[in-house]
């Protein structure tokens, strides 16, 4: 498998459906804006703002960067602080609240009856894509060192495989 090291400051800044954000795109099975079946992509979040809709999708959302966020969801508040991952229907009502200031996130959609990916925060097998969070990563594979910043990614990296885990269909979190 390639390896394709894919840096967050030569992403193409993308408008969310809804106006009112800025998203970059990693990586997705098809065409924007709507000829996917699931795809990954970061998001800046500098005030508070509702989310864009997406019936008939999952989402896994993660805060990259920044102090985080309380995202209420359809009335309920779930605080989001570096690294967490939450879990939510791209049809539900979801509004997010900076905490401390301006964040960087990572979301992952996948539409319903798409093939399962999740995010994961520990790697050792293939993996769809590795993408940092937090601080200056220092990776290795094939014996070479790759330097990641956040929100930096590495696509199609080919690891140690895992028999109980079709890991080709995770996102996994440096």
């Amino acid at each position: 498998m390639s390896i394709e090291i894919q840096r967050a400051v030569d992403r193409t800044p993308v408008p969310w459906k809804n106006g009112l954000g800025v998203q970059y795109e990693i990586t997705c099975d098809g065409s924007l804006p709507d000829d996917w079946t699931w795809r990954l992509s970061t998001a800046d979040i500098t005030q508070d703002v509702p989310f864009s809709v997406f019936p008939g999708v999952n989402r896994e959302f993660c805060v990259a960067d920044g102090n985080g966020v309380v995202l209420n969801i359809n009335g309920v508040e779930h605080r989001c602080e570096p690294g967490s991952i939450t879990k939510f229907r791209g049809d539900d009502e979801v509004f997010a609240t900076l905490i401390d200031g301006p964040m960087r996130a990572l979301n992952l959609m996948v539409r319903d009856g798409a093939a399962q990916k999740h995010l994961y925060r520990n790697f050792s097998a293939l993996a769809l894509a590795v993408v940092a969070i937090g601080d200056v990563q220092i990776l290795q594979f094939a014996e070479v060192d790759y330097r990641l910043d956040v929100l930096d990614a590495i696509i199609g990296w080919d690891g140690n495989v895992s028999e109980d885990h079709d890991w080709k269909h995770s996102i996994f979190l440096a």
